[in-house]
């Protein structure tokens, strides 16, 4: 067998490994980690059995795909979301609120001021489109805290937890689900480090969210 056989076939595997791990559709962290464990069990073997030459060309093919896979992982995402106006944005919780079955919906304040909507539908619509809700006059936590109160109730102690995390600048993902039309909706805040809060000149003001954020 020819000694360039080797780092051939590993750059063809990993190129083609990096469109599956993509389109798998595991999260960002379990795919780096699987490709990098894949990369390193992949790369001693071309040093161990291949020519000296086939380590850096192994790399820079392992290099070029994942870049490649990541730009296109970035354009399919901002293809997913769609900018929806105040009423839009309602619209799409009550359709969530309402229909049958299973239901999933996230929400979160972004660093851009932006609130954005991720809701896990039924069957007439696509799973895990994304809304976003651009910065405007309303406060964002407000809508934030006005979904706690309508899915959970007005005295969740969602609420008071959420608040706190704001406090200490940490903008909550926000999830509520139900397993079936006829079960109570739950609640739950993704503790992800970040999701930051806005900066003041990026959010409106707001009586109740300034005095917690130190503005006002």
């Amino acid at each position: 067998m020819p000694d360039w056989i080797h780092p051939v076939l590993t750059g063809a595997f990993l190129a083609v490994s990096y469109r599956v791990v993509r389109r798998s559709g595991v999260g960002l962290r379990a795919a780096v980690l699987v490709l990098a464990v894949l990369n390193a069990g992949l790369l001693w073997v071309v040093a161990a059995a291949g020519p000296p030459w086939g380590v850096p060309v192994v790399a820079v093919v392992s290099l070029a795909a994942a870049v490649y896979h990541l730009v296109g992982a970035a354009r399919d995402g901002v293809a997913r979301i769609r900018a929806v106006g105040p009423t839009e944005f309602r619209a799409l919780v009550r359709q969530v609120a309402e229909a049958s079955g299973p239901q999933v919906m996230g929400v979160c304040v972004l660093v851009t001021g932006s609130v954005a909507l991720t809701a896990l539908a039924d069957d007439s619509r696509p799973e895990g489109r994304r809304f976003q809700l651009l910065p405007g006059p309303e406060c964002p936590f407000c809508l934030v805290e006005e979904q706690i109160r309508d899915f959970l109730g007005p005295s969740e102690p969602l609420l008071d937890e959420y608040r706190t995390h704001l406090t200490a600048g940490s903008s909550r993902h926000l999830l509520v689900r139900r397993p079936s039309e006829q079960e109570p909706w739950t609640g739950r805040l993704r503790d992800r480090s970040v999701y930051r809060v806005p900066p003041a000149a990026r959010r409106p003001p707001c009586t109740v969210h300034d005095p917690l954020l130190g503005r006002g």
